[in-house]
Order: structure tokens, then sequence, then C-alpha cells
């Protein structure tokens, strides 16, 4: 999907890229322990439906500090386990 990757270790292979979090709610917020990274994931089949919605919490999360008109609490990306990819199935 991207030239820089093209020399990468392959860690899966599967044939949808709909990403799903264990709990079925998006990520969406300040990436934990990252300076200035934020996600927006998670969203399965709903993700063309959410995304506008999903824009705009982003566009003020980043500008403004905070979502105005959504509560993103639930969706914060803080309660996910961090990722072991000791655990993923390999190809």
């Amino acid at each position: 999907m991207s030239p820089v990757l093209a020399s990468s270790e392959i860690l899966a292979r599967q044939a949808c890229y709909r990403p799903v979090t264990r709990d079925g709610l998006p990520l969406i917020g300040r990436v934990p322990g990252i300076e200035g990274a934020y996600v927006a994931t998670g969203h399965s089949v709903w993700g063309i439906l959410n995304a506008p919605a999903t824009g705009e919490a982003m566009a003020e999360l980043i500008t403004e500090g905070r979502a105005r008109n959504i509560d993103l609490s639930p969706f914060d990306p803080g309660r996910a386990p961090p990722l072991d990819p000791a655990r993923l199935r390999r190809g």
C-alpha cells in the first residue's frame, strides 16, 4: 500500500481491512504516549457512515484541544491494550 513499507516484514494477512476493536467501539482521539499523534479507526462497516462526524470531532480535537459536539471519552484509544506483535498470526 505504500512504497515506504515495501521492505517491511508482513505480520498478518487478511482479505478485508475493516478495522474492528475487541469491544466493538472505534478508537478516536490522542494516542497515549506519543505527542501529537491521533487516531480514528475501528469503525468496522460503519466507517463511511460515521466518517463525517468522526472527521469533525478529530478536527476540533486537533485544532481546539477538545471535541465540542461529541463526548469522545467512550472512544479513548487509551482503553485498548498496547499491540503485542507476537500475538499476530503469521501469513
